[in-house]
């Protein structure tokens, strides 16, 4: 794939909203499967985040006005995917979106991260044709500016262990290992059984 100039910016317009919900989905099919909304297919999940996502908290890569990749940042003052038991409920149902909606609110307390003075990377995604092309460096280097101008000491996000380029990219950066926790009890169904736990020191 040729060069192109990529634009990081907090902007989209409703189209490309759904290609984030649509592109968010590709790149974690197996964990919306079996994990976080155990959706049947795209057309249910990205229902659901297409209403669930609160694209004020996410950087976009844009080439063109073509979605190539995003992050989703969280600073305390709310999440990037925040399931709603309402769009559970139209896509499946009272009694699936009941259990659903529970199941995530668990997950969500295993996974309380600290926000105090940090900012949280939840997720990061490049799309596919645009793996290698510096997409994801260029959305973490924005990323590391934006902590910086609004003083967090530092950015941390998780990875998984069936993911060696995504950590070997994070380092490059600058993050380091500061933790890796077993989940194999709850995610050997989705492809993995440890997350890393990566932080960037951002000097001051």
């Amino acid at each position: 794939m040729a060069k192109f100039n990529i634009e990081i910016t907090k902007s989209i317009n409703e189209d490309q909203k759904t290609e984030v919900a649509k592109l968010f989905y590709s790149a974690f099919e197996k964990k919306f499967s079996t994990l976080w909304l155990f959706a049947k297919n795209e057309t249910q999940a990205v229902a659901v985040l297409r209403e669930c996502i609160n694209y004020k908290k996410g950087l976009y890569a844009l080439s063109e006005n073509s979605l190539f990749g995003f992050i989703g940042l969280e600073t305390g003052d709310g999440l990037f995917v925040n399931f709603k038991f309402s769009s559970l409920s139209k896509v499946f149902g009272l009694f699936g979106a009941t259990w659903r909606f529970l199941a995530y609110g668990i997950y969500r307390l295993l996974h309380n991260n600290r926000i105090e003075h940090e900012v949280h990377i939840d997720p990061i995604v490049v799309s596919s044709n645009a793996r290698g092309m510096g997409v994801g460096t260029q959305l973490l280097n924005a990323t590391i500016d934006f902590a910086r101008s609004i003083n967090r000491k530092c950015v941390f996000l998780e990875v998984v262990d069936t993911n060696p380029n995504a950590q070997k990219l994070y380092e490059r950066v600058g993050f380091a290992v500061v933790d890796v926790e077993d989940t194999s009890l709850f995610t050997s169904n989705s492809g993995f059984s440890k997350v890393i736990h990566m932080k960037k020191i951002l000097a001051i």
